[in-house]
């Protein structure tokens, strides 16, 4: 298939590029960092050229978007002027289904977990009512809801936290932490706050899945099966490479000097499992992504 992805220089996004040019052709969007994108077929663009994004679309003409691209960290959305965080987050997202439906484009758009009521006190379906408590969760259930008003022809993951080892200039608190205990440098790590989280190599798994299979106007929790606190995975970790686990300072999410608190957006992933689509467990996850990280450069 011809597969245009935004945000192919991101912690997903670099992922995505490997596990699809493989047996498609992608054309991979970046903006600031050009990450693995030079490795492929690849464009340079601020999705507000939106001329540049329509030129785009005319001349690859692709059959699935792979939509990643947004100011994806909550704090950096409270820092940023709102019609700006809008317009990217928001905006671009909407001219991006427009964009599908005139070339006749499958989409396939990463939401958030983080759209979910934090202090519901059980695992959230799809049906579960929304309450984003930041500006970031709010543009992603605002996205969501464009996208099935201009057409049905997508299929929106609500992406839960993402861990694994990020590639070139890309990082998440997982990479930081697994390099913080390679060195004994003490983590703080909260006990208190929960997801259901899903490994970036897992992820990209799952969307080539979803990409091969003849579905459309769908709404998915995309996440893992098991819900664990930010200790609890560091604790796998520790287990799983011999660090030691002393090292963990647990943390209250109470007492922590964040904005924007949210306990608990574990999810159910039935809907996800029952269209043939099988996570890994948490262990499984962790050994693969170290030794994908480990033989980086001799095996990608």
């Amino acid at each position: 298939m011809k597969i245009l992805i935004t945000g192919g220089s991101g912690l997903l996004g670099q992922y995505l590029n490997l596990f699809l040019s493989g047996s498609n052709t992608i054309l991979t969007l970046y903006n600031s960092n050009e990450g693995n994108c030079k490795n492929y077929l690849s464009e340079n663009i601020d999705l507000n050229d939106l001329k540049k994004l329509r030129e785009i679309f005319l001349s690859f003409h692709p059959e699935v978007v792979i939509h990643t691209a947004a100011i994806s960290r909550p704090e950096s959305c409270d820092e940023l002027p709102e019609d700006f965080v809008l317009d990217i987050n928001v905006n671009s997202s909407a001219v991006i289904a427009k964009l599908c439906q005139s070339c006749n484009a499958r989409l396939i758009y990463t939401s958030t977990d983080l759209i979910y009521d934090g202090d519901n006190g059980q695992m959230h379906t799809e049906e579960s009512i929304p309450k984003p408590v930041s500006l970031y969760a709010e543009t992603k259930l605002q996205s969501e809801s464009e996208i099935r008003n201009i057409f049905g022809n997508y299929i929106i993951l609500r992406t839960s936290l993402l861990y694994g080892m990020g590639l070139n200039h890309s990082t998440n608190n997982f990479h930081n932490m697994y390099l913080s205990f390679k060195n004994n440098i003490p983590v703080k790590l909260f006990h208190d706050q929960y997801r259901t989280p899903l490994s970036l190599i897992d992820a990209a798994r799952l969307i080539e899945e979803l990409i091969n299979k003849n579905i459309s106007e769908v709404t998915l929790n995309f996440g893992g099966k098991e819900r664990v606190s930010r200790a609890e995975l560091g604790e796998m970790l520790c287990e799983i490479e011999n660090f030691d686990n002393s090292l963990i300072e647990k943390i209250s999410l109470q007492d922590a000097p964040i904005k924007h608190k949210v306990a608990d957006v574990s999810m159910n992933t039935e809907k996800l499992q029952s269209l043939g689509l099988k996570q890994k467990s948490i262990e499984e996850a962790i050994e693969e992504a170290i030794s994908n990280y480990k033989l980086l450069f001799t095996n990608w």
